[in-house]
């Protein structure tokens, strides 16, 4: 059991956050009185999550050496991870105190895993992308819904366009007609044009053959090599130097008649 929680990665760490953002939703629809659409499109991010949290149990279990015992250790994970069910939604709060526990646990080990730069910042990508959808849908959807020339009416509307704009897509079935929604969908897509030229980026070093790595491990040796023998040729030119000025205090010295 120790073993499996010291190997704590940055996409667990991404969970550990979204986790973190599950619980504040779920209160939220548990606490507050909402209208019907702002409730439908919390569920709706409420099942997002849920899938991103499924698609992680389900990879680290087909990738567990003991799949029973990941299985027996991280149950509640699967469970808070059901979406549409009301009761299995309360188990998130004791998901959420196991992630204060693996913090504790682990929180001198973060650093270390967070070195995986890839991983590192496409979990960190991820995180982003659910809260920048999620948040900036609701901002959208409270902003242009009882506007009267307003086309962004419903939760689906609201989630649609903050895919598509996000993505940079740009279809133009939906858009914002007031200022501040302008705003917003400004700020979306600088954040959206940002992320996924990062994302386009890690992904594309993932293609690089074998042979490419193996000459640019091979041009990175000769680099080294190179700073190598200017670092001794510059040794030896200040021994040069050295033995010069040496030469030259001796012959002063010396008496003229000598010399």
């Amino acid at each position: 059991m120790t073993q499996q929680k010291i190997k704590l990665g940055p996409f667990d760490i991404g969970m550990m956050v979204l986790s973190i953002v599950a619980v504040v939703n779920i209160s939220v629809l548990m606490v507050m009185q909402l209208s019907a659409d702002v409730r439908h499109y919390l569920l709706i991010m409420d099942t997002f999550i849920c899938v991103v949290f499924l698609m992680h149990f389900f990879y680290n279990l087909a990738h567990s050496k003991d799949r029973r015992l990941y299985f027996k250790e991280h149950w509640i994970d699967f469970v808070a991870s059901i979406p549409a069910i009301e009761i299995f939604r309360l188990a998130r709060f004791l998901q959420v105190l196991r992630v204060i526990r693996l913090i504790k646990q682990t929180r001198h080990l973060m650093l270390s895993s967070l070195k995986d730069r890839i991983q590192t910042t496409l979990a960190t990508m991820m995180v982003a992308l659910v809260i920048l959808i999620g948040a900036s849908g609701l901002s959208i959807y409270l902003i242009e819904f009882d506007l009267p020339n307003a086309n962004i009416r419903t939760a689906e509307d609201a989630i649609w366009w903050s895919l598509v704009t996000i993505s940079t897509v740009g279809y133009g079935d939906y858009y914002p007609v007031s200022t501040a929604g302008r705003v917003v969908s400004i700020l979306l897509i600088i954040s959206g044009v940002s992320l996924f030229g990062v994302i386009s980026g890690y992904i594309a070093s993932y293609f690089i053959t074998p042979q490419e790595k193996d000459q640019l491990a091979v041009q990175n040796k000769r680099i080294i090599k190179m700073q190598q023998h200017v670092e001794e040729l510059d040794e030896s030119v200040q021994a040069l130097h050295n033995k010069l000025d040496k030469l030259l205090e001796l012959k002063q010295q010396k008496p003229p008649e000598q010399q």
